[in-house]
């Protein structure tokens, strides 16, 4: 190793002093803060001479060394202070410095052929990236589980010509309106997440078996074969009861997180809607 390249090594020295003491200046470095953005910067500072073709990487560790030496006489001859007092525990610190600089300059600096990433790289990183942002997606938007998509599983339009369908086909007369319209609302839900092709292979599995399940266009649980009228019966009975539990009435919302609340946000959308008419 010839004379240049000790020369270098001091001057590389001298760049990293002016760096982190810019630095420490500006921002209070903490001593770990130090150590790191300095390593970064000696690693930053082999990829550029690599680029620039400065054959001087093989042990550009030593820069650390003239770091020291540096910083030794500015604080000894500039600051007045004692750089080898125990309690600032410089000189373990640069120990330290030099061996971790030493063995990234052998296992990593020394045995690649370019310093900064590659084209390889950044396609690593790219997939690494595209990765992280799927999972992310995924996550976030939770399109694994099921459910009724959240107040589009029908459009507006959609709901009040159902629900004006369903009025027509299964009229009621009960008293209170705004359950009725919370009984319509249900009706409508179940109506359609089991439509009238699936619940026929309902009743036709029912009087085969004779298992329980549920019936009706309402969805009711029944040990009894029920038709589409008598479920409507049932649940506004279900209903009614639930809204006058305890001689106080409950409100609309909490009375259907009462009945289902899986799908509380959905029916409250449908009726939200046919609440307009």
């Amino acid at each position: 190793m010839g004379i240049i390249s000790w020369i270098y090594y001091l001057i590389i020295g001298l760049i990293l002093f002016i760096l982190i003491s810019f630095l420490q200046k500006k921002y209070s470095l903490t001593k770990l803060e130090q150590f790191i953005i300095t390593i970064i910067l000696l690693i930053v500072i082999s990829g550029i001479s690599n680029k620039l073709l400065i054959n001087y990487n093989s042990d550009i560790f030593l820069s650390l060394a003239f770091l020291m030496l540096i910083d030794i006489i500015y604080q000894g001859y500039f600051l007045g202070r004692d750089f080898f007092d125990k309690e600032e525990a410089n000189l373990k610190y640069y120990i330290l410095l030099i061996l971790v600089g030493f063995l990234i300059n052998q296992e990593f600096i020394n045995r690649v052929n370019e310093v900064f990433l590659t084209g390889e790289d950044f396609r690593i990183i790219i997939w690494f990236l595209v990765i992280i942002y799927i999972y992310q997606f995924v996550k976030t938007k939770d399109i694994f589980s099921y459910k009724v998509q959240e107040k589009h599983f029908l459009s507006e339009e959609g709901i009040l010509i159902q629900y004006t369908k369903l009025k027509y086909r299964y009229p009621t007369t009960y008293e209170n309106a705004k359950l009725k319209k919370v009984l319509y609302s249900i009706m409508l839900y179940e109506n359609h997440r089991r439509g009238k092709i699936l619940r026929y292979f309902d009743n036709l599995k029912y009087r085969i078996t004779g298992n329980p399940r549920k019936l009706g266009i309402m969805q009711v649980e029944s040990k009894k074969f029920i038709t589409d009228r008598e479920s409507i019966d049932i649940v506004y009975k279900k209903l009614d009861k639930l809204y006058n539990k305890k001689n106080s009435k409950k409100s609309l919302s909490d009375l259907i997180k009462s009945y289902d609340k899986v799908a509380a946000e959905d029916i409250m959308y449908i009726y939200n809607i046919i609440e307009k008419i």
